[in-house]
């Protein structure tokens, strides 16, 4: 791999990694042009997604220093945020890893991640039909334990490329009745316990890579990965709160009609 298709894989897996988009599918549409070997474009993504997990703990550094110092002095609602957080993680965990196998057979597939990619956007485009109701759900807090499993269940299913996590667990929290902020912290909040879960159960992966794509490539690959992922959370979070989710449904149709279009011709 060179230098530029590390850099150019770096944004686009910081850009699509938290927007809508589906970071997964953007890596394997690109991975088949790069002609990635497959062996080696498991562990170089898994280093691409701790380069954006490090941009996401810096983005809600202070969310997350202010609920643990909340829960330590005993608040109920901080209590009850961790037990919402820990009810989405348990069920995420459980489809997540009953779909691993299947999973793993499609993620270099460009057919598949396009299709997916079609259901992204018609999942991003129903949020038309919310975007002036009235929120049901005055703060996370207020949220029940059953919307917190469904939401986990909602980004265990993000586990197929092409499928955006943040997407369908936005959409999910605001179906549910959460406000945009909250639905946008929410999302993000539960995803961190998951991509951390994810990251270790790959590690194993990772072990052999420097011998073929070097230690220059993994650093390039991780800090445009970091930087460009710290941007787009900000940028989504104006978006969602803006209620300009479904524009990002646009563009995965048209993705995806490009990753058939890879699948076709590579």
């Amino acid at each position: 791999m060179s230098l530029l298709w590390a850099v150019l894989f770096g944004i686009i897996q910081g850009a699509s990694e938290f927007l809508p988009v589906s970071s997964s599918a953007h890596l394997t549409i690109f991975g088949a042009i790069s002609k990635i070997k497959e062996e080696d474009a498991l562990p170089f993504f898994i280093i691409l997604h701790l380069g954006t997990l490090l941009a996401l703990l810096l983005f809600f550094f202070k969310d997350i220093v202010e609920l643990g110092k909340r829960t330590l002095k005993r608040e109920k609602e901080s209590a009850k945020i961790i037990g919402l957080l820990f009810f989405t993680t348990i069920f995420t965990g459980i489809l997540g890893f009953g779909l691993k196998k299947f999973v793993e057979k499609v993620f270099v597939s460009p057919l598949w991640a396009s299709i997916f990619l079609i259901f992204t956007s018609f999942l991003l485009l129903s949020t038309l039909l919310i975007k002036n109701r009235e929120e049901k759900v005055d703060k996370i807090a207020s949220m029940g334990y059953f919307a917190a499993a469904l939401i986990g269940i909602a980004q265990g299913i993000a586990v197929f490329p092409g499928i955006s996590r943040s997407g369908i667990t936005i959409v999910a929290s605001l179906f549910l009745g959460l406000s945009k902020k909250d639905a946008f912290n929410y999302s993000f909040l539960a995803s961190i316990p998951a991509i951390c879960g994810a990251f270790l159960l790959e590690l194993k992966d990772i072990t052999n890579i420097t011998h073929t794509l070097g230690v220059g490539i993994l650093l390039v690959g991780f800090i445009f990965a970091f930087v460009t992922g710290y941007l787009s959370l900000g940028f989504l979070k104006k978006s969602v709160i803006k209620g300009k989710l479904h524009y990002f449904g646009y563009y995965t149709f048209f993705a995806a009609m490009f990753g058939f279009a890879v699948y076709k011709y590579f």
